[in-house]
Formats: structure tokens, sequence, C-alpha cells
């Protein structure tokens, strides 16, 4: 056990030692994780779940007392410690969140506690894929789920029972509207409460590389809209902060208030959590321009699509502070983008990638790729064509997934029967999913080359420490370094 999972342990262990009772009334929120630990070699990025804050933050005002959050990311996950952490709480409600790749386990929490007298309330991905695909002990773990966002339906719920609404009834309410398909959605974001962060849990959720200019220990996370219009074809919920293809945006004077407040209370940067923080360029260029005009002067970082990145919103995102883009590529292979929905002009999207990626290196702007590989109908051939754009826009980061479809993904109905496994471990890390046309156990083989490829290359390390040195003045960051290297070296 490494000294993060030390800490988190000893955390959990002094929450469960504690029986005071929970003064908001009994309810306990809680964010499930797997059991087997890390879910790939690569070190992982440890985000809130910002859903749970926003509902956190609502009963808090709501009972105006802590309403306490237990984070299985933090550190290896026990599915016993977690229940002991939750019960000596002594609740009566517990809002548990989890996402497919850990059904198993919230599955287990949930039927302990409810077997304790606990109420449970599913939230987050897990509810939309357990509609699709059902789940053994599903029925027996949650009294109730919500399907979709969580933020404005969960805080309601949890105070409709609380005000004596008889269970069953609020069950079978529930029980239609996931038989009907019907998922929650955030309606009126600018009403939402502002998440409030302690010094410790910016500290907890860091982002684990370098970013260019002062080294950031501490970071803030902020949601500037819900949704995405994109029509991505094998696009899923799993990857994504919110669900839905209606774009629901904040008042930008709202974002700000949320960064400065994050600021005073002791952030370093800001990570942008919107699906892409740039696809509307109008608002997103009033919102660079109001981060400047209130001096927020925090380095931040977001998402975005080649096709967002122009000279205008490049220009404006580096004079807002910005100092790390994810750019969600997927393919250099223009035939897959179309198919895969991304675009109508293959070739449009590659020469956006290559021009997109120049100006972020143009304006000092770093960026991470975001590739995959094993997406449908991916042939060897479009791998490779991915591997070579990647070489030729030299990103700061090169990020690799193994792609698996969900249930929720358009082009469902499309894919082999092979590839729309239902089982438990239908995940990113299931490999008896695969749709794509290369062989399962040349994915693997084919992630790794790409990150050797790229990380070992020569002059990476060289143009990686001129611009970072600043980070590895840390015997933290130095104590990070070698696993890394493990994980590139694996399987040579």
């Amino acid at each position: 056990m490494n000294a993060a999972d030390s800490a988190a342990s000893a955390a959990l262990d002094v929450m469960a030692n504690d029986a005071r009772p929970n003064r908001a009334g009994g309810v306990v929120l809680l964010r499930v994780d797997r059991e087997a630990g890390r879910h790939t070699g690569h070190p992982r990025h440890l985000h809130p779940a910002l859903d749970l804050k926003y509902i956190q933050a609502r009963l808090e005002d709501a009972l105006g007392a802590p309403v306490p959050l237990v984070d299985g990311w933090l550190g290896r996950f026990s599915v016993e410690q977690c229940v002991a952490a939750v019960l000596a709480r002594r609740p009566r409600y517990a809002v548990i969140r989890a996402v497919t790749w850990c059904l198993d386990e919230s599955v287990r929490v949930g039927a302990a506690l409810r077997a304790a007298g606990v109420v449970t309330i599913a939230v987050g991905q897990q509810v939309q894929h357990v509609a699709r695909t059902g789940f053994p002990g599903w029925d027996e773990a949650f009294d109730l789920a919500l399907p979709g966002e969580p933020e404005e339906e969960a805080p309601r719920l949890v105070l409709r029972l609380r005000g004596g609404e008889p269970l069953a009834a609020l069950r079978a309410e529930c029980r239609r509207r996931l038989d009907a398909g019907v998922a929650e959605l955030v309606r009126e974001p600018d009403a939402l409460p502002i998440p409030r962060f302690g010094e410790g849990e910016l500290r907890d959720y860091a982002f684990p590389f370098p970013v260019r200019g002062r080294p950031v220990a501490r970071w803030g996370y902020v949601l500037a809209s819900w949704g995405c219009p994109r029509p991505c074809r094998h696009c899923t919920a799993i990857v994504r902060k919110s669900v839905g293809r209606d774009l629901r945006e904040r008042d930008v004077t709202r974002v700000v208030d949320e960064v400065l407040a994050l600021r005073d209370a002791g952030a370093q940067a800001i990570a942008f959590e919107d699906d892409s923080l740039l696809v509307h360029r109008a608002r997103f260029l009033r919102l660079a321009d109001e981060l400047v005009r209130r001096g927020a002067a925090l380095p931040w970082m977001a998402n975005a699509r080649p096709d967002e990145l122009d000279a205008e919103r490049v220009d404006a995102a580096h004079a807002a502070g910005a100092v790390l883009l994810k750019i969600g590529v997927d393919s250099g292979s223009p035939r897959l983008i179309e198919h895969l929905g991304k675009t109508g002009d293959g070739p449009g999207w590659i020469a956006a990638t290559e021009r997109g990626f120049a100006l972020l290196e143009a304006s000092g702007i770093g960026s991470v790729a975001l590739f995959m590989v094993g997406m449908p109908d991916e042939t060897l051939a479009d791998a490779e064509a991915t591997l070579a754009l990647a070489r030729r826009i030299r990103p700061d980061y090169l990020q690799v997934q193994l792609y698996r479809a969900y249930p929720d993904v358009a082009l469902w109905k499309e894919l082999p029967e092979t590839a729309r496994t239902r089982s438990a471990d239908y995940h990113y890390l299931a490999a008896q999913s695969n749709c794509s046309r290369i062989p399962a156990a040349e994915l693997v083989r084919l992630q790794r080359r790409f990150y050797r490829a790229f990380y070992l290359r020569p002059g990476f390390a060289a143009r990686h420490l001129v611009r970072h040195w600043r980070y590895y003045r840390s015997f933290h960051a130095l104590g990070r370094a070698p696993a890394a290297l493990a994980y590139l070296l694996r399987g040579r």
C-alpha cells in the first residue's frame, strides 16, 4: 500500500471509529470504486464527484449541518471498510454513486447498508447501465435509483423522505421513471449552490502530471455547463460529467464566482470539467473575458475538440490563464472519424487537429492528445494512422484509451453480438467486448507501443524537463517517476 492509500485508509478508520451521530439528519454520500485497485498502470486522475458535491451543498444549505461524503476513489477500496465508515455515522439515508466498472462493489455496499436499515439511493452512470442490462442483486441493494444527472433531484428526494413521504410510493415513482427511460437533467444550473471544498480536498484531487508554469498542488474543479450537443456515435455517459444533448449553460458571472470562491479556499489552479469548454464560441469568449476582467489570475485546464481550436479561442484561452487543454482527437483515420460521427469531413478533422495543436504550441498552452484504439470497425491501418498523427502534432502528453462500447452508445445495434457483452465485466478493461477488427490481444500491445513510441522517443525527456523542471524539485514528484517508467517499459 502506498502513502496515498495509507492516508486514505487512515481517514476511513478515523471515520469508522467516530460514533457521533450524523447531525445532518442521517444523510451520507459515498462514491464506490473497484476493489481490484488501479484501473490501468499509468497514474490515475482522481477528480472529485462533482454531482455529489452539488448534492452535498444543497443538503447542507437545507439542513443547516454538515453532510459527510466518503470517497472510495482516494485509496485502495474495500467494501467492508467503506460500509464500516458509513455506518459509523449512523445514517438513515445513503446516496451511492458508482459506474459500470464497479457494479459488483456498489451492489455489495448497497446490500450491506440496506440490511443495516439504511435507505439506499443509487445515482451515477451505474443506474443507466443497469436499466439497460440488469445486474444480479441490484433490486436487493437499492431502495431508489435516479438515472441521469442527480444534482437537483437527489436532494429533493432525500428531503421528501425526511418529510415523511412513504418509501414505497417513492420507490414506485422512481421505478416508473426508470422503466420509461427518463433521465434526470439539471434544468436550472444557475440555481445550484456553489460546492464547498476544504484545502485537503483540493490536494486530494490534484492533476497527476505537471503543467506549464509554477507547480500546482491544489486543484479546484468547476462545471460551467451540462450536456454535449455533439453527435458522436461512440460516446458513452461513463466518460462524461453530464448526460443529454441539450447544452445547459451557467451564466459566466456565476462560473467566475465559483472560480474565485475556490481561489479563496486555497485552489492554485482550476480544472473545468465540461465535456468541452470551448464548444460555444461566443460564450467561451465571454467567459475568458470575465476571468480576465475580474482578475481571477489562476491557471486552468479544460477539455476541447480539435475543430474548436481556432486562433480566436486559443488566444482568448491563453489570455485568461489556460495552461493545459485535453483534446479529444480519438483517431488519426479520416475514415474512422466519419464512421464515428465526429464530423462528416474526416480529412478536415485531421487538418484541424494539426492546426489546433500548432496554435496551442505557439501560444504556450500545454496539450494532452486523447486517442482511442479498438473502436468500432477499426483496422490496424487505422491505428497506424493514429500513431502517425500523434507523432506529428507533438502534444505535451498522450493518452490512449482501450475503447469499449456501452449499451448507451448510438451505434450499439450495429455492433456484432460478441461486442455487446452484458456481463459484470462490461467495462473498458474487458477484452471480450472488443468491437474493432483488431485482435483483442493485439490491442493491449498496441496501446503500449503508442506510449513507448511517444514517451520514449528521442528528445521527449529533454523537452519535457525544459517545460516542467520546477515540478520535479519535490520528492513527491520524483517518487512518481519510477512507476510511470515501469508502465512504459512493461511487456517489451
